[in-house]
């Protein structure tokens, strides 16, 4: 007997499982605890989370890394169309009695996750040599939402310039983005004569990392030419906190906060640039 097809929502909708999926660079992450040792990944896993990851003489690096591939993972299946920082400490991943990950979603986490119609999300993580890889799949909730967000707007003509990390932005044809005329001006001005000490060094912090940029534009937006991802961000919050004498708390950092370098001076090197 045939049977009506039953319609599904629409990918990326409410109620609809879409998976979230992630990779970290085992290298990076064992760079991150000999530089900055035990008390760095405090501000990425809980204590029970580094309890899982702690061996008879250290810290195990590969457990470390599929914890925080499986955060990003969730994260990115909780499909957030609001700016957000991803809740480090409010995603939980457990090891179970049987020895498979548990995700546990507690403060902002749940909030997003009842605003995408979640329930919960399942991950799965696996290690090798030079990485660990997550992939997460959310549990649609039964009802509808408690607090649904409105549908996601148009992409904007910038947002249509596909950001590459490991090369220039590149149009929708794949041929380089043309930079803006005035931009070589605008880089030499800033840099030579209206930087603070702790603002340079974080610019340079940046441009150590992409070794294909020459310098980087006072008001290019560092999130979304991905200048600054999800690992990279907790080390550049550790490094401003430093550099500015501001502490900084995760939980209520504003993304526009640190979106462009013209931000970054405005909200944490006001006091020495008025001074300057």
């Amino acid at each position: 007997m045939p049977t009506r097809p039953v319609a599904a929502p629409p990918a990326g909708g409410l109620g609809w499982a879409n998976p979230g999926m992630d990779i970290v660079s085992v290298t990076r992450v064992r760079r991150l605890l000999a530089v900055y040792g035990e008390d760095f990944f405090q501000r990425m896993l809980t204590p029970g989370e580094l309890a899982d990851c702690r061996t008879s003489i250290r810290l195990d690096v590969l457990g470390l890394c599929g914890r925080i591939a499986a955060k990003e993972a969730a994260f990115k299946a909780l499909r957030v169309r609001t700016a957000a920082f991803l809740p480090w400490l409010d995603i939980v991943v457990r090891r179970s009695e049987g020895g498979w990950p548990l995700v546990e979603l507690h403060g902002a986490a749940a909030t997003m996750a009842e605003a995408s119609g979640v329930a919960g999300v399942h991950v799965s993580i696996s290690h090798d040599v030079d990485y660990a890889v997550a992939i997460a799949t959310p549990v649609p909730a039964a009802g509808p939402p408690g607090h649904p967000e409105p549908p996601a707007s148009p992409a904007s003509p910038a947002s249509l310039v596909s950001p590459d990390p490991l090369g220039p932005s590149r149009a929708p044809d794949g041929t380089a983005a043309a930079p803006a005329a005035d931009t070589e001006t605008v880089h030499r001005t800033s840099r030579r004569d209206t930087m603070s000490e702790g603002l340079l060094f974080m610019k340079n912090w940046l441009l150590a990392r992409h070794e294909d940029l020459d310098d980087i534009a006072s008001d290019l937006d560092l999130i979304e030419h991905r200048l600054i991802d999800s690992l990279s961000f907790v080390e550049f919050v550790f490094l401003l906190e430093q550099h500015s004498g501001r502490a900084i708390q995760l939980e209520t950092l504003e993304v526009d906060e640190i979106r462009t370098l013209d931000a970054i001076r405005a909200n944490f090197f006001s006091v020495q640039v008025a001074q300057a």
